[in-house]
């Protein structure tokens, strides 16, 4: 078998979702033989264009034009030139392709990855869509929704939901084959190591082992919620010290330039640990942490939660129905409230408090829901079943 994978974004232009893929899938090579291409859109980057990634050959389609943010005429215009330019050159590739592969997995929302759905359901080959965001409508393009959520009545597709929301959403719009399942997570990576939490804080941080360290590591986007963070971090002793990291695109510099500004304002720069950049070891930011905090305004599902937990890490969370209230079992994994900075200061100290043998019975439970290895092995059935047309 060979699979066609579809991102929105793919490094290096960062997204969760495109990692998620990259990693599901030489996952699923190595253990299951499974042969794949992948196939990206962008956002960051201009034009179509062939690279190497992590020993992987990415094709991107992309169109050259850049896309101003502002609505006018001419974003429209460009808006309507570059979803020709990916449903064009996206068929001159699918078109002497077809019959290469026996499957479709999407991830993410483009025309091209609609164009491509309508493609393989017209050659009646199985189709599996990732949701990865929270989302009004699991049906894209949404100006086709009627076609879209005929092809995904058939025996041969499969929705993937990571939340319990979007599983719910899904079942809304009468979607026929639907697997909810937390995003896996790499059991390589995300485990219990809290002797060498001190080594990793000396490494990564400026911090020393006496402090208590909030941990917030994610692309620095509004969505992120990092100003709500340093608001938390005012209001608790001199002690509590907070590292953020994570990616940041030119795109989100004026955002940035608030969380540098709320820094100096609240007179925190001793107190903050302030880093740019792609985190590749996610794994190691955790396990030096004393808490993770997930303040986000709104998410797909949350896979650091999960990812925190599994290293023993206590969490606290926005409280996003049908999100984050599923995968916190609130006073043993950590929190889950409302964002009100005086009452999240108060939970993070509840936090620190949680006994490591709670802890460490939770990332067990964590485990043995999410690893990747259960998932991957799922995943293949159904991959399997999918291209044999079994229901």
């Amino acid at each position: 078998m060979k699979i066609l994978v579809i991102s929105s974004k793919y490094n290096p232009e960062y997204s969760g979702s495109g990692l998620r893929a990259h990693n599901t899938y030489k996952r699923l090579k190595k253990n299951y033989d499974i042969d794949f291409d992948i196939l990206s859109n962008s956002i960051s980057y201009q034009g179509n264009k062939k690279y190497n990634h992590d020993g992987l050959e990415i094709t991107r389609i992309s169109s050259p034009f850049k896309i101003n943010q502002k609505k006018t005429l001419g974003r429209k215009i460009f808006l309507l030139l570059s979803i020709l330019w990916e449903v064009y050159y996206g068929w001159k590739y699918i078109r002497k392709n077809i019959n290469n592969y026996s499957l479709l997995h999407t991830f993410g929302n483009t025309w091209m990855i609609g164009f491509f759905t309508w493609y393989f359901a017209r050659k009646n080959k199985p189709v599996i869509r990732e949701l990865c965001n929270d989302m009004p409508n699991p049906l894209y393009p949404i100006q086709v929704q009627k076609y879209m959520g005929s092809i995904f009545k058939k025996n041969n597709t499969l929705m993937v939901a990571i939340s319990k929301r979007l599983e719910i959403l899904a079942k809304r719009f009468d979607v026929k084959n639907i697997w909810y399942r937390p995003n896996p997570v790499d059991n390589n990576k995300f485990f219990l190591d809290y002797k060498k939490k001190n080594l990793f804080r000396k490494q990564l941080t400026k911090f020393s082992p006496n402090d208590i360290l909030l941990n917030l590591v994610a692309n620095f986007i509004d969505r992120k919620n990092q100003l709500f963070a340093l608001d938390v971090l005012n209001l608790l002793p001199k002690n509590f010290k907070l590292i953020l990291a994570g990616p940041l695109k030119k795109e989100n510099n004026e955002y940035f330039k608030l969380i540098e500004n709320k820094i100096y304002k609240l007179k925190l720069s001793d107190r903050v640990d302030l880093q740019t950049g792609f985190v590749d070891n996610f794994d190691e930011y955790l396990k030096c942490s004393d808490v993770f905090l997930f303040p986000s305004k709104a998410e797909g599902l949350g896979t650091p939660l999960l990812e925190a937990q599994a290293c023993g890490i206590p969490v606290v969370s926005n409280y996003i129905k049908d999100i984050t209230d599923p995968i916190i079992d609130q006073n043993k994994s950590g929190f889950f409230l409302e964002l009100n900075a005086d009452e999240w200061a108060e939970k993070i100290k509840k936090a620190v408090e949680i006994p490591e043998e709670t802890l460490t019975q939770n990332a067990k439970f964590i485990r043995n829901i999410c690893s990747s290895d259960l998932i991957d092995e799922e995943y293949y059935k159904k991959i399997k079943r999918l291209i044999l047309n079994e229901n």
